[in-house]
């Protein structure tokens, strides 16, 4: 099985991905943090039950998140223990589990996307230019890209 190797411009590309992400995650988790709301992951995992139909199990929510699923599982006992989420079992299988977004963490998460969804407005309009990727590489390779 022949293995090709990525061009430069295939490895400009994730090497520019992975750290507008970085920078950005840490800008929109500042805000919230200022704001007095929880971490960005928080918004993930509410965000992921509630436009799943609200209830999933957690492998489901583990594949539809970048989280790990020991983090799932942590996160998701935090979550319970705040009101923000129900962990409900299974009537015909006691290994069964479903989480489900309560109307609190509806309302978190609509608390928090105040803030989150314009950031990253802001953010994504730098890679509206019609030159598409070549663009993005230049706002990820600049001296002050995560400095503001």
């Amino acid at each position: 099985m022949k293995c090709d190797l990525p061009t430069p411009l295939e490895t400009d590309i994730w090497v520019a991905m992975n750290r507008i992400t970085r920078i950005v995650q840490a800008e929109i988790g500042a805000a919230l943090k200022s704001a007095g709301l929880p971490p960005l992951k928080w918004y993930d995992l509410l965000w992921s039950l509630e436009s799943q139909g609200g209830r999933l199990r957690p492998f489901e929510l583990g594949r539809d998140t970048i989280l790990e699923q020991s983090n799932l599982s942590h996160l998701s006992k935090r979550l319970e223990a705040e009101g923000l989420i129900e962990i409900v079992e299974n009537n015909g299988d006691r290994r069964g589990k479903f989480l489900q977004i309560t109307d609190k963490g509806k309302a978190l998460r609509k608390r928090m996307w105040a803030i989150y969804g314009p950031l990253l407005h802001d953010q994504m309009k730098a890679f509206n230019a019609v030159d598409g990727w070549q663009s993005f590489i230049a706002v990820a390779q600049a001296p002050d890209a995560g400095n503001s």
